[in-house]
């Protein structure tokens, strides 16, 4: 009987694990903190802080756009790795906003998160190794560095110094409405779901709000 009562509680408790795990990955469909939000932010978007960036030309520019959706991600330039991969995605994801005929409603964000080191006159070499059509690809780092971390945490990245003088961060790219909302967390190797999911951004979303920070490029 002992056994029994003993094989009946082991039971129990694997239920309660079982439970406990489908709620934590919202019913087994994720299992990383990433994936997660992807699904947290796809149910529920999240307003983006209003922040002021500058291009390699000192111009002011904003994560939102008021007749577009943004597709953002974010790097640092001395990168070769991580870094070096999501510029080769976005020269993609350029040639196809272009080939699918969609830059009036699509266009890409790449922000610095290291302003100290990327000033508007790094990014101009950045952009030259880049290559961004300016009515696609707008290349940008902060103007205020005490703004990075909210940013940051808002699209769930997470920056690490290496000790050597550059950063460990995760990726993905994030697609923001023209309300100035994050809306959708793909992989960065998903680029036709992302443009996919920034044009239906621009079918879905409510007019533009104001401190978003929009602009109207």
């Amino acid at each position: 009987m002992s056994a029994w009562r003993g094989i009946a509680g082991a039971v129990v408790s694997l239920t309660a694990v079982v439970a406990l795990l489908g709620a934590a990955t919202h019913g087994f469909r994720v299992w990383t903190t990433d994936a997660a939000r992807a699904v947290a932010v796809a149910a529920h978007p999240i307003s983006v802080p209003a922040v002021t960036l500058v291009d390699e030309h000192r111009a002011p520019q904003f994560i939102a756009a008021t007749r577009r959706a943004t597709i953002v991600d974010f790097v640092y330039t001395r990168c070769v790795t991580l870094c070096g991969t999501l510029g080769a995605t976005y020269q993609q994801l350029q040639a196809d906003i272009v080939r699918r005929g969609v830059a009036d409603r699509v266009r890409l964000l790449t922000i610095s998160f290291d302003p100290t080191w990327d000033t508007p006159e790094r990014l101009r070499y950045y952009a030259i190794a880049m290559h961004p059509d300016p009515a696609v690809w707008t290349i940008a780092t902060f103007s205020n560095a005490h703004e990075v971390a909210g940013v940051l945490r808002t699209f769930g990245i997470r920056v690490i110094a290496d000790g050597a003088g550059g950063f460990v961060h995760n990726a993905a790219l994030h697609v923001v409405n023209p309300a100035g909302q994050l809306v959708a967390i793909l992989p960065i190797d998903a680029r036709d779901d992302a443009i996919d999911a920034a044009l239906a951004a621009v079918s879905a979303a409510p007019g533009p709000v104001a401190s978003a920070g929009a602009h109207t490029r």
